[in-house]
């Protein structure tokens, strides 16, 4: 009787331990280099406008957010291996890989890039022969197909940086040789998070070469149905309230 009533403890125990588990999301963040989508301020202090999105979809639910922080090229790897249970994101379908595999329904912001440059020996872009001979400034992590054939035939001068303020300050410095190509929204960031005169600066949509698109929650593939459910529901009430808008508008 005795050993009876240990198996039902043990099976219980296990049978509650996946139900715990089942409630829990795990949110995958880029570390340093995803602001404002992802901020993290301390180990333990998380925001951006992706990180806001994604507590307040489950603001109020029986659901766990579990965060995990890695350099992207790492992150990627973990999620390519599966990762944690019914994992969470960001992606489009324009980025390929496990970033665009099992995307939310609703779209959370619109990316736009832009080029940057200084305002003394400016230059006016319409196309990709206004390059011609000049240094475009990209950050370590992000490459852009759109550039490459560019880049080969030697036409423009590629530049890696390892942070904003570099690159900033090389586009300050060649005064209208060099050209950061960036997101809109993450250079109106980053110039306020380092008290910069964007008076000094030109920026120029880049659409003609890297087209607007949309971003979305990215979602594991294997995501338990009643999750995923969950998450396209909310993010529709937000998207309708304007709460998405009220969110973006916090760091842009």
């Amino acid at each position: 009787m005795i050993k009876l009533i240990t198996v039902s403890i043990s099976a219980l125990l296990s049978f509650t331990t996946t139900i715990t588990s089942a409630k829990d999301v795990n949110y995958y963040v880029i570390s340093k280099q995803a602001a404002p989508f992802q901020i993290e301020n301390k180990a333990d202090q998380h925001s951006g406008i992706v990180t806001d999105i994604v507590k307040k979809v489950f603001e109020g639910s029986s659901y766990a957010i579990n965060y995990h922080s890695y350099p992207f090229n790492r992150m990627i790897s973990i999620l390519e291996d599966g990762g944690q249970p019914n994992w969470i994101t960001y992606g489009s379908p324009s980025w390929g890989g496990v970033q665009a595999e099992n995307l939310s329904e609703e779209p959370i912001y619109t990316v736009k890039h832009v080029l940057l440059s200084s305002k003394k020996n400016e230059f006016t872009f319409t196309d990709m022969k206004d390059m011609n001979s000049k240094i475009v400034v990209l950050l370590h992590g992000f490459d852009y197909p759109q550039l490459t054939p560019f880049i080969k035939s030697g036409d423009i001068e590629e530049l890696r940086v390892k942070d904003y303020q570099a690159a900033f300050r090389i586009v300050k410095k060649l005064q209208g040789d060099a050209a950061f190509v960036e997101m809109d929204s993450r250079i109106k960031y980053n110039f306020s998070q380092l008290g910069l005169d964007n008076e000094q600066y030109k920026t120029q949509s880049f659409n003609k070469v890297i087209p607007d698109y949309p971003i979305y929650l990215a979602l594991d593939p294997n995501m338990d149905k009643s999750i995923q459910s969950f998450i396209n529901s909310r993010l529709k009430s937000m998207k309708d309230s304007g709460e998405l808008d009220i969110i973006v508008n916090k760091y842009i």
